[in-house]
């Protein structure tokens, strides 16, 4: 994806906080805020991780599981084994699955054909109507997708490069938070002349 690694969010975090030695940002600190960063960028971007997954039709199952790192289901095409290319299916809410096929989870459509349409429930997606035929790859989705997180100093992030000052500008915003919120305890209790009745 890029060429930047967690190494380089660590080194310019530390240098920037003033903390090169990691007395206070610890390793597993930058490694949690630069894995929160990369997804809250990808979540609030569209298009930053397109991807396309295929899955196989089959006959009579009317619902299917999405890419398990999918954060936003973009579009869905199907072919069937007498199509040469895939053909666009129509999103639609469950309030208009209801509304155009009355009945779609029931038996009144028992007639397997090609699906025309789907919609997303309880985390499956629900074609209409029901494919009539297994076929390998009947299925492409296309999504957005979570970043792979990154564990080892050599681990590359999972975002293009010119989103590397975003992800470390995140990492510095959480380590002045909590330096900030650290130093509204006092330190130390020093005993104060008056309260020497109490001992």
């Amino acid at each position: 994806m890029g060429t930047k690694t967690l190494a380089d969010v660590k080194v310019r975090v530390k240098r920037t906080f003033g903390d090169e030695s990691g007395v206070q940002l610890t390793d597993q600190d930058i490694v949690r805020w630069t894995n929160d960063a990369m997804r809250d960028i990808v979540t609030t971007n569209e298009g930053v991780l397109e991807a396309i997954a295929l899955t196989d039709a089959v006959a009579g199952q009317q619902a299917y599981t999405p890419p398990a790192d999918m954060i936003t289901l973009n579009n869905i095409t199907y072919k069937s084994s007498s199509d040469t290319s895939y053909y666009p299916i129509r999103a639609r809410s469950m309030q208009q699955f209801n509304i155009e096929a009355d009945g779609w989870d029931g038996s009144a459509w028992a007639q397997n054909r090609r699906p025309f349409m789907y919609g997303v429930w309880n985390n499956t997606i629900q074609f209409f109507p029901i494919p009539d035929e297994s076929f390998a790859g009947a299925i492409k989705i296309y999504y957005q997708r979570l970043p792979v997180e990154v564990v080892d100093d050599g681990d590359l992030l999972d975002l293009p490069d010119p989103y590397f000052n975003a992800v470390c500008s995140y990492c510095l915003a959480r380590a002045y938070r909590d330096s900030q919120n650290a130093q509204e305890f006092y330190p130390t209790i020093t005993a104060r002349p008056e309260d020497e009745d109490w001992f």
